[in-house]
């Protein structure tokens, strides 16, 4: 009858395919783990520990992926690089992955906290005692993506790691830069934070990841400049590039005022090191655009005559 869907054949059928559909799934998994990447649900503290604990036991190195759900180069990297078979290859052979939301889940923001993230994606790539190798960011194609992939390889073996302390102890942290990560309280006065980073060295850790994880600016801009190559040495380029950049962004209003494009261009150069050649042509052409140039603001509501 129509809606014998119960008959001998048909529960067999069925029953074929709920079994097959398992065993393809996990053939899938164990094949590409970019599939898995994107399959974790939740993200935890004891998820986290498990991780470094697997890679330990795996003899692996750790690769983590923070990212948001709406974000369009995160997306992208779903999409177009971690299910590329070259790139599944090298994740599965050398790598455990641990992928988190940093709006949703505590152990993303806790991880951005540690080191100061504020752009994404963000990449980590660690060994398994939570030492960081490098860490990268923004949209990578497979080539850029399988590079860094390899770079972390080379680095570990010959055992080059960042300066970053391996483990995360929100204690070693000042209150306002943990509310700032983790209750999203980023709107910290500077005079708060001054207080705090007056007695500090701008190279210690912890100062490093408040400046740059609150791009805090005015009389630390000099001082994040001239120390700069050491910082990106210690923490990483990544870390350096993009609060250069907002530096430069500052310092253009500077120079702007005086006139002086010879002097802001001499100090853009100064920062050719931090950035790929792509990158330094894209970020220098941003920051050189319309030097001087009055920017002028038109209310689309004025009424014409």
């Amino acid at each position: 009858m129509k809606h014998d869907v119960h008959s001998s054949f048909g529960f067999l059928t069925i029953t074929f395919m709920k079994r097959f559909i398992k065993i393809a799934s996990a053939v899938l998994l164990l094949a590409c783990p970019s599939i898995a990447l994107k399959a974790q649900t939740q993200s935890t503290d004891e998820s986290w520990e498990n991780a470094k604990k697997q890679a330990q036991t795996e003899k692996k190195l750790i690769f983590v992926d923070l990212y948001f759900t709406g974000c369009m180069p995160c997306a992208q990297m779903d999409k177009e690089v971690f299910p590329d078979p070259k790139v599944a290859a090298v994740l599965n052979a050398d790598f455990v992955t641990f992928k988190s939301d940093i709006l949703k889940e505590e152990i993303g923001k806790k991880l951005c906290m540690k080191y100061g993230v504020t752009g994404f994606p963000t990449f980590l790539f660690l060994n398994s005692d939570g030492k960081v190798i490098d860490i990268a960011g923004g949209f990578q194609n497979v080539e850029q993506f399988t590079a860094l992939l390899q770079n972390a390889k080379d680095q570990a073996k010959k055992g080059i790691f960042k300066k970053y302390s391996p483990q995360i102890n929100e204690k070693e942290y000042p209150d306002f830069y943990v509310q700032a990560y983790m209750a999203n309280k980023r709107n910290v006065p500077f005079d708060v934070i001054d207080t705090y980073l007056k007695s500090k060295d701008v190279t210690e850790e912890v100062s490093f990841v408040i400046i740059t994880g609150l791009r805090v600016g005015k009389q630390y801009d000099d001082a994040f400049l001239f120390s700069s190559k050491k910082l990106a040495k210690d923490y990483g380029k990544w870390s350096v590039n993009s609060h250069v950049f907002t530096i430069l962004q500052r310092k253009k209003k500077e120079f702007e005022k005086n006139k002086d494009l010879k002097g802001f261009t001499e100090l853009v150069n100064e920062s050719k090191d931090f950035y790929t050649p792509e990158e330094f042509t894209k970020y220098s052409g941003i920051l050189l655009k319309d030097f001087g140039v009055e920017k002028v603001v038109t209310n689309p509501y004025t009424l014409q005559k």
